[in-house]
């Protein structure tokens, strides 16, 4: 073998395929997946995933009393958890598909930010489905693929431990957009700079565009497809998950289903055991091109005990949102000393929330501080 040869060389992925809810996959395969991979216990992973019934999950750093109508989600029997990965609260319905890429960054084109796999990865899932199913689906930026500015797909990126792993759901099926209206309400500025203004009209899935039904094989196509556009051509071997992975799932999944974990972002959960008389709470929130941000301040004395950032964007690593909250601690509640704390965060070169600036943060803080000085008026 030449050395030219052994450089060019690329071991065979694992290509697994199964079917199960979304919200179970994301709080028990997916994050077993990651870790293995993570380990080198278990070759690059394309994972494509068909639900076997209706579910949400909302975003790791995702507040549930702010982005679910939890009652709605409990009157229907809807099964709503809280994801280990970024990105905003998503209904994804049965027989719809989610084709899940676990790729160590050391893998010949993958990519190494955020910034950089939306727009490569995208626009390839697009390029696919312009071609195998004659869509005018386009990449949307920073993280959709729309038609006509419907939603077809949906995608969240995570970037840990030496392994990017880049999950896109493709909306397949039909499902009821008006329940899903009632469990996801949308505040006005998600929807500001979007062609439709609200769940149902923003809606899309695949069968609708092309008015027929689409096969098992034709989304097996698909999957392999967009993954050799992306990162080249590689190998694809039919697989399992192994039994260290199964192990690690039923240990995340008793994790990530309980209670304690789902309101783990929320004020009951970050500001309750804190309070005290007198002390007051100031919300703000701004659009960012990245998504929503939520910014919410526990003060005493005009000095910030605590903060909670809460959003649907992909921060990079994941941890780096509580490096950004635990720096608010102790200033004063003041403009000057809080955006000097958020200029210095998004300048470290270990942080990357793409598609964010220091000023949609500054803004979402200016309406917490303005929040304040309101309810002591």
């Amino acid at each position: 073998m030449t050395e030219a040869t052994h450089l060019t060389e690329r071991k065979p992925w694992r290509f697994v395929l199964g079917h199960r809810s979304y919200a179970d996959f994301s709080i028990s395969v997916s994050p077993a997946i990651e870790c293995a991979v993570a380990e080198r216990a278990v070759p690059p992973t394309v994972y494509l995933n068909v639900f076997d019934s209706d579910s949400i999950t909302i975003g790791v750093n995702e507040d549930p009393n702010q982005v679910l109508d939890i009652e709605c989600c409990r009157r229907h029997g809807l099964t709503a958890l809280r994801r280990m990965n970024g990105g905003g609260a998503i209904y994804a319905g049965r027989g719809s598909a989610f084709l899940a890429l676990y790729l160590p960054l050391g893998e010949r084109n993958v990519p190494s930010t955020a910034a950089d796999a939306f727009p490569v990865v995208l626009g390839h899932v697009a390029d696919s489905l312009r071609e195998q199913f004659g869509l005018a689906a386009a990449y949307r930026p920073l993280n959709d693929v729309e038609i006509d500015g419907r939603k077809l797909v949906a995608t969240s990126v995570k970037i840990e431990f030496g392994v990017l792993t880049f999950r896109i759901l493709l909306n397949v099926k039909e499902i009821d957009t008006e329940m899903a209206t009632h469990a996801l309400p949308m505040p006005p500025e998600k929807v500001r700079d979007k062609k439709h203004k609200d769940l149902g009209a923003r809606y899309t899935f695949l069968e609708r565009e092309l008015g027929r039904a689409v096969s098992h094989e034709e989304l097996v196509q698909w999957a392999h497809d967009v993954t050799r556009r992306a990162f080249g051509e590689v190998d694809l071997i039919a697989g399992t998950t192994n039994g260290i992975e199964n192990v690690l799932a039923k240990e995340y999944a008793g994790q990530l289903a309980s209670d304690e974990w789902f309101n783990g972002k929320s004020e009951a959960t970050r500001y309750s055991p804190l309070m005290r008389e007198g002390d007051l709470i100031g919300r703000g929130r701004e659009k960012a091109p990245a998504g929503m941000i939520w910014l919410s301040l526990l003060v005493r004395d005009n000095t910030i005990v605590r903060a909670i950032v809460n959003g649907d964007w992909h921060p990079r690593p994941i941890r780096s949102v509580e490096w950004l909250e635990e720096g608010f601690t102790g200033l004063p509640a003041e403009r000057d000393a809080c955006e000097r704390h958020i200029k210095a965060f998004l300048a470290r070169p270990d942080v990357e929330f793409a598609g964010m600036e220091p000023i949609h943060l500054t803004n979402a803080l200016e309406r917490a501080l303005a929040s304040m000085a309101d309810a002591a008026n």
